[in-house]
């Protein structure tokens, strides 16, 4: 419920900066979600990515996670590709067919600075900051 107070809330605030007047520019639409599962465990982290047109969203930005919390990415792509996550490990690989949403996920087991890429781009999508 409360999630569902957020996002209202979120949509009056973008709602409102639209009628801001010359110059107002709405506040950007999030990129990821953490929410705790159901069972009270650990959260997990979702990462909604897009690739169209030879270009990636989000483009390098940053977030952040924590060990052992579970990290979903989740794919549409207008052209085959290969997401990596290099996590300190032996890293995470998804295989992401053209036109067809993909999901997949890793749990980082060790703190550290770690990159999210398109292989074929060759296009950082995010730096995850784990701790």
């Amino acid at each position: 419920m409360r999630r569902a107070h957020g996002w209202a809330l979120a949509a009056v605030l973008v709602l409102a900066a639209g009628c801001g007047g010359p110059g107002a520019s709405s506040a950007p639409s999030p990129s990821s979600s953490l929410v705790a599962s159901a069972d009270g465990g650990a959260q997990v982290l979702t990462i909604p990515i897009t690739i169209a047109g030879g270009q990636v969203t989000p483009n390098g930005e940053k977030m952040t996670a924590k060990v052992g919390e579970k990290v979903v990415l989740q794919v549409t792509s207008d052209q085959a590709d290969e997401i990596h996550a290099h996590t300190g490990g032996d890293g995470y690989e998804l295989e992401v067919p053209a036109g067809t949403p993909t999901t997949g996920s890793f749990t980082p087991t060790s703190p550290g600075s770690f990159e999210i890429e398109s292989h074929h781009l060759e296009k950082v999508i995010v730096v995850l900051n784990v701790s």
